[in-house]
């Protein structure tokens, strides 16, 4: 049973990889610039739009109009729906093409996109009306 287990996660782990390096080629023949940091995976919607997501899980990524340049504010009751997307606590790294890693109020690292922090939905749910009113948006390459 283990093994079938073991089988079956390498078998996903692989097709989500072809996935991701396809979507990755397609982005480079639009022009997408394809630099991202490792937990990120650059990923294309059911309209041929681009758009990254956390990775390996794929949730959606958001932006905060409520952000200033590269730091974020969305602080006490707003971390209870919306998890800022961290920098690896292994990561050394500072810059990735436009993501920079910056530091919150807590001293973690957080990353920011293009001097956007970026964040992931508590339950991740598709974009919805209900996130645009509390102000965060999908972050789109």
């Amino acid at each position: 049973m283990r093994l079938i287990s073991s089988i079956t996660l390498s078998l996903c782990l692989a097709l989500t990889s072809v996935a991701i390096s396809a979507a990755e080629q397609d982005a480079d023949a639009a022009g997408v610039k394809e630099e991202h940091p490792g937990d990120t995976a650059l990923s294309r919607d059911d309209q041929g739009n681009f758009q990254y997501k956390s990775f390996p899980g794929l949730a959606f990524l958001y932006v905060y109009d409520g952000d200033t340049t590269d730091k974020s504010n969305c602080n006490a009751g707003c971390l209870s729906a919306w998890i800022p997307l961290l920098v690896s606590g292994t990561e050394k790294i500072e810059k990735v093409g436009d993501w920079v890693a910056i530091k919150r109020e807590n001293g973690q690292r957080q990353w920011s996109y293009k001097g956007q922090p970026v964040y992931m939905r508590y339950h991740n749910m598709p974009p919805d009306a209900g996130s645009e009113k509390q102000g965060f948006h999908p972050l789109k390459p």
